[in-house]
């Protein structure tokens, strides 16, 4: 009888352990899905659909109380190369240190390419001004869905949550 019921838990753990894993691979899927979007729509299509299918993820975005802890997200590279790559420090239910850039597959990241900020200058940003803009939003609030995007920089706040995400996905290092 021991054995039996041995074996019956054991099952429900592996169950219960398959299930996470699947859970876990369809809000990858649903990032990916994300992650396109952001890519390839123009931003008054990404504004609409970008709340609408985090939510379907099931992540947070208001509220940020996560347990404390060291996390990393990146995405998958866009059409130029690109992964949106964040980590940040977890203390007492709050972020208390964030880093985000944009890093080419060579190692460059955008914020510190003085060439590529030179460029984006004609939008009225560039990375090294508005990647801090919103790493210090995220620290003041704690909360993704209360940051404004910095003008000429609106994609980049997409990619900026969305590598959040990734990193919530993945959990503490």
């Amino acid at each position: 009888m021991k054995n039996v019921l041995l074996v019956l838990l054991l099952a429900c753990a592996v169950t219960t352990l398959n299930a996470q894993d699947n859970r876990q691979q369809k809000v990858i899927d649903q990032l990916a899905a994300i992650h396109l979007m952001i890519e390839r729509s123009p931003i008054d299509s990404v504004k609409v659909r970008y709340p609408k299918m985090i939510r379907e993820t099931g992540l947070p975005s208001a509220e940020l109380d996560l347990p404390d802890g060291r996390y990393r997200g990146e995405s998958p590279a866009d059409d130029f190369d690109y992964q949106h790559v964040v980590e940040f420090e977890v203390q007492a239910g709050k972020i208390v240190r964030l880093d985000y850039d944009e890093v080419h597959q060579d190692g460059r990241g955008k914020e510190g390419d003085e060439a590529y900020c030179k460029k984006m200058s004609i939008t009225g940003t560039t990375p090294a001004i508005a990647y801090p803009v919103y790493e210090k939003a995220l620290l003041e609030t704690n909360k993704l869905d209360e940051l404004d995007a910095v003008s000429g920089a609106s994609f980049s706040l997409y990619r900026f949550k969305l590598s959040v995400a990734y990193a919530l996905v993945n959990g503490t290092l």
